[in-house]
């Protein structure tokens, strides 16, 4: 990742694109999560949930982002990027990865259907869907699948959310023409994640690309079952460790060369070890066939 890259003319013009989206939703008072799939606060009610989301409003704000979620974005080493309105929510990485996908995946023509594995709600999944795709998008979170469907009745885009497991699919083979995932395979088990993309290949139609962005460089990693855990076999820290846990599944292979690149920039710092800073990373691949 390079954050000079939304610098440049078309980067730029991409901010702006994004940005105008992420307004509008907001002005519609309609939910899409943040840069750590955080849903803004609800209105307060009174109930003991209404009390508890009040009290962390007050805290962290309504985009319910704390301290250490800020340190987490680099600390004092942020630098935001001209032209995105809620920098808090929505970071200027966040921005890069929707652009990077967009910009060197497959070109995206209506009434292509994609699938996004782990990122309902999320202004990726919105951005797919606003491009006119019959997008299709999965979660674990019931809440964010709610979240999803709110959004895609009021702006009357072709977004369908599901409750859904990664590793299940339940799409027949085939069913799509691409396939994206932001930030959700560093997340995944290292034997999850080698189903999960022999699932995504099998829904894939053959020579359909799946883009994925990842953490890369972190001492570690907040796995949905366990919690944090640095255990060397989970992490992403090399382009071996890419080609291992990403790049080795028989039915997909890798667009733009075989090796990844790692351009030595970090930009981003974990809560407990702030002075190892790490930064994302994407590949494609595509449906063998």
């Amino acid at each position: 990742m390079d954050r000079d890259d939304l610098l440049t003319e078309e980067g730029q013009a991409f901010v702006r694109e994004l940005d105008a989206l992420a307004q509008n939703i907001e002005r519609r008072g309609l939910p899409v999560t943040s840069w750590l799939g955080t849903l803004p606060a609800p209105r307060f009610q009174i109930s003991r949930a209404g009390i508890r989301a009040l009290i962390r409003r007050v805290r962290y704000g309504r985009g319910g982002i704390s301290p250490n979620d800020l340190l987490n974005r680099g600390g004092e080493h942020y630098q935001p990027v001209p032209g995105i309105t809620d920098d808090v929510r929505h970071s200027w990485f966040l921005y890069w990865e929707a652009y990077w996908t967009i910009r060197h995946g497959p070109k995206l023509q209506p009434p292509s259907r994609v699938l996004d594995a782990g990122g309902t709600g999320s202004l990726f999944s919105n951005y797919l869907a606003s491009l006119g795709a019959e997008t299709h998008s999965i979660d674990l979170n019931p809440e964010l699948v709610a979240a999803g469907r709110k959004t895609a009745e009021a702006m009357g885009w072709n977004l369908h959310s599901y409750t859904m497991d990664i590793a299940s699919l339940d799409f027949p083979d085939g069913f799509f023409d691409h396939a994206y995932s932001i930030c959700v395979f560093e997340h995944l088990e290292a034997d999850l994640r080698q189903r999960a993309l022999r699932e995504i290949a099998r829904v894939l139609k053959p020579g359909g690309v799946l883009s994925l962005t990842f953490d890369y460089g972190a001492p570690a990693v907040f796995l949905s079952s366990s919690g944090s855990n640095s255990g060397p076999e989970h992490l992403i820290r090399s382009p071996e460790d890419v080609r291992r846990h990403l790049a080795s599944c028989d039915a997909l292979e890798p667009v733009g060369g075989r090796f990844f690149h790692d351009n030595g920039k970090r930009y981003l710092a974990l809560p407990q070890d702030p002075q190892h800073r790490y930064t994302f990373g994407a590949v494609f691949l595509r449906r063998r066939g």
